[in-house]
């Protein structure tokens, strides 16, 4: 038992400093080179961002979805923006309304949506608010509110997310367990480059009071779309990728309050006969990406390396 919580340990500290939250930039040779950036006469020598820290959202429109089967919120839950979802779960196009579960308010339910294609195109932007549906509208601290080496974000593209979060609401709140985003690359220029540059699934989160962390390893990129800094130079999260690395993501985010209240609560009936309880919220939050640092892979098979040969001596004496 001595051995084994001693080699548990050694490779818990050699994990501890594989990855590490790093610099980022992106680059739009896959989706027009310097055509954005032209837009604002203002071309610079390659199709590449500034160097940023991290993807910010303000203004996220978050539609939970609890199981009210059993007349408790508590037990599964999903978060989501899919059209498909929402319209399964009795929220049209143009929204619903209705009184809160505990009767002393008034619910209004937006339907909480990009407005995509069938070919996950964004045709006419958000059926409501503004793109704050689904938008990633920061490069935190480049854009904004520098605007400098942005390439055109903003004023002629930008990033939207779709997503399906799956979780758990206990007593001390929200534990989440798997589920998707998808990023898209959204031209307001043309629209042919409105693709998928980016998808990650969610292995987990933490929370504390307020705040919500939510884990998730990088399955696709567009190749050299996204470089993340890995100790000594930017890498391409899409040859990671493809070499059988993992580039990760934390999206740190708040919940206010964390359970909700009935007030907040709208109760409605699924095309599965079954009752929600929907609660809509209004996130602000960053996500950071992170990489395997050189050396990482050999310092953990060193470290599994010396755990055998102590082992062995061990047994010898």
């Amino acid at each position: 038992m001595k051995k084994m919580t001693k080699a548990a340990l050694v490779v818990a500290m050699l994990f501890s400093g594989a990855a590490s939250a790093n610099l980022m930039h992106l680059d739009l040779t896959n989706f027009g080179g310097n055509l954005h950036d032209a837009a604002d006469n203002n071309v610079d020598a390659n199709s590449a961002t500034g160097q940023f820290e991290e993807f910010g959202f303000t203004g996220l429109w978050a539609t939970s979805v609890y199981d009210f089967s059993d007349g408790s919120i508590f037990g599964s839950f999903y978060d989501t923006n899919i059209e498909s979802e929402l319209q399964f779960n009795g929220i049209p196009l143009a929204g619903a309304s209705g009184a809160s579960l505990d009767g002393t308010s008034t619910v209004n339910l937006r339907h909480g949506v990009c407005n995509t294609s069938t070919a996950g195109t964004f045709t006419s932007g958000p059926v409501t608010g503004a793109g704050a549906e689904c938008d990633i509208d920061a490069l935190n601290p480049l854009a904004p509110p520098l605007f400098s080496d942005d390439e055109g974000f903003l004023t002629h593209w930008d990033m939207k997310i779709e997503y399906h979060f799956d979780g758990n609401l206990t007593a001390s709140g929200a534990q989440y367990t798997g589920g998707y985003m998808n990023v898209y690359f959204n031209s307001f220029i043309d629209d042919s480059y409105d693709i998928l540059a980016l998808s990650a699934n969610l292995t987990g989160s933490t929370s504390q009071v307020n705040n919500l962390d939510l884990f998730f390893d990088i399955t696709f990129a567009v190749d050299s779309f996204l470089n993340i800094w890995n100790g000594g130079s930017f890498v391409d999260a899409a040859a990671v990728i493809a070499n059988g690395g993992v580039p990760t993501i934390k999206l740190d985010t708040n919940v206010n309050p964390p359970i909700p209240f009935g007030n907040q609560l709208l109760l409605l009936v699924d095309d599965n006969g079954t009752t929600n309880a929907i609660r809509q919220t209004s996130l602000d939050g960053t996500a950071t990406a992170m990489i395997p640092e050189p050396g990482s892979i050999a310092l953990i098979g060193l470290g599994l390396f010396g755990i055998g040969m102590s082992a062995r001596r061990n047994k010898k004496a």
